[in-house]
């Protein structure tokens, strides 16, 4: 087994924005083959296996169904080539990182995209 971390920063929590993004930070025992998991008695039994597929496939064909049922629709995925307002949000969290301000970073980035913030953003 070998110990591997993870990091991430929540902007949202059950629903809402978060005023400050909140940094968290883990780690994990990784198995790193089929015979540490045998060692450990970690394999799943023939109900855990058939209920893992299951919920495995139920998850692709639910975004699959959705994915459909959007485009039929009409409605895009943004992309930073078509939606000026994840371009923004994208400038935002770079300026952000850079050390500006709340306040700067949505000016520099409503400058620098060409594109102001709609509301509520």
């Amino acid at each position: 087994m070998k110990t591997e971390t993870f990091d991430g920063t929540m902007e949202s929590a059950y629903g809402k924005k978060l005023d400050t993004p909140i940094a968290f930070a883990g780690s994990f025992s990784a198995y790193e083959n089929i015979d540490e998991i045998r060692a450990a008695n970690d394999l799943l039994n023939d109900k855990e296996q058939v209920k893992t597929r299951n919920t495995e496939r139920k998850a692709a064909a639910r975004q699959k169904a959705m994915t459909a049922a959007l485009d039929a629709a009409g409605i895009e995925k943004p992309t930073l080539e078509n939606d000026p307002q994840l371009r923004l949000r994208s400038m935002h969290k770079v300026l952000i990182a850079s050390g500006k301000s709340d306040a700067e970073a949505r000016t520099i980035a409503s400058q620098l995209v060409g594109a102001e913030w709609e509301d509520g953003e």
